[in-house]
């Protein structure tokens, strides 16, 4: 079953009314709109984007997505999670959204799906996405080795080269050595109809300076294989699939500043698309239903593991989307923030496990 072939009013015979109602808690914590109100990041947009995407898929985006991986890989196979995004000069070594998010999601894929794991960027992002791999892989290391019977393969990284001719070789080239199947986007910009790439605020990055990871959301369709997005603006990949509705709701119609016509909302489709506050919160929400739909709150991610995260991939010179600043802080929250929303989506998820386990 291809998740594209599921009708968006199917959806809620896919899953339980059980799920539903878990899935709706968590989407309303992963959509709490707390981004500064103003010098940062367009506000207002949170929940009219979600709104969208949740009328496109007929049920809680978090759970859908978390149902799709369920349903599509099984123990063994691989998994690409694509992350990483910016360009210099304010963000050369890409932003602390993404990275953090995508290694709490392959940690919860590794132990509840049993599956391998292979991070996607460019060159440029390299340093703060290896510094959340080997993080992810040392602490996984630690809990195989606390499981009878179990081990795990060492979650790998793939680079993309600058520029698209060089983009499709290495995407089709990932696809068929791989043979992933399930391909997640994390904060991971797509181009527009002109085919630029923009950030939410309008600013248009050089397409000469951008590795086209996106190119493994067509590949992956070619070969059948499940496509997750999960953003925050509308420039990611994953919200082409309901581009025209987005631009609705953002601010000018999402107007790019560098005056291309169709704005800075991606073209780029994925059968499943998650919007939230962050994107690093709709990996994590989609985490949590994963061990909602799993019944393990071993599969969910924790606090200190998210201080961690976010430290070590500031040390490795991510920064700050918002203010471009190399500091503890993610689309212009303070680290603090962030742990406290960790900790309040385990007490979400971590009561429906419970109350699942005791009927």
């Amino acid at each position: 079953m291809h998740t594209s072939s599921i009708a968006a009013a199917a959806w809620k015979d896919v899953l339980t009314s059980e799920q539903v109602e878990s899935g709706n808690r968590i989407d309303r914590l992963m959509t709490l709109e707390i981004r500064p109100l103003t010098g940062g990041l367009p506000p207002g947009i949170v929940v009219p984007m979600y709104e969208v995407c949740r009328a496109h898929h007929g049920a809680p985006l978090s759970m859908v997505a978390a149902s799709a991986l369920k349903e599509r890989v099984k123990p063994g196979d691989t998994v690409f999670i694509a992350t990483g995004a910016g360009v210099a000069p304010n963000l050369p070594l890409g932003e602390t959204d993404g990275p953090v998010g995508a290694a709490a999601l392959a940690t919860g894929i590794v132990k509840g799906l049993q599956a391998k794991v292979v991070f996607v960027t460019e060159d440029a992002h390299l340093p703060p996405v290896v510094a959340a791999v080997e993080l992810i892989n040392s602490k996984l290391a630690v809990w195989a080795a606390k499981q009878p019977g179990r081990s795990f393969t060492p979650v790998a990284v793939e680079s993309f080269p600058i520029g698209l001719n060089r983009g499709q070789t290495k995407s089709r080239e990932l696809i068929e050595r791989w043979s992933p199947t399930a391909v997640v986007f994390v904060e991971r910009d797509g181009p527009n109809v002109e085919g630029q790439f923009h950030g939410v605020r309008g600013d248009c990055r050089d397409p000469l300076a951008v590795g086209y990871v996106y190119l493994l959301a067509y590949h992956a369709a070619e070969a059948g294989v499940l496509t997750v997005g999960i953003g925050d603006g509308g420039n990611e990949v994953g919200f082409g699939a309901m581009r025209e509705a987005i631009r609705d709701v953002l601010p000018l119609r999402g107007r790019s500043m560098a005056g291309h016509a169709s704005g800075v909302v991606t073209v780029v489709a994925t059968d499943v698309t998650v919007s939230a506050a962050v994107s690093n919160w709709g990996a994590c929400a989609v985490n949590a239903a994963l061990a909602v739909l799993l019944s393990n709150p071993d599969v969910l991610h924790d606090a200190d593991t998210e201080h961690e995260l976010i430290a070590v991939t500031v040390a490795a010179g991510a920064r700050d989307g918002a203010t471009s600043k190399q500091s503890m802080v993610v689309d212009g929250i303070d680290f603090a923030g962030h742990l406290a929303f960790v900790r309040l989506l385990n007490e979400v998820a971590g009561i429906s496990i419970r109350t699942a386990s005791a009927v």
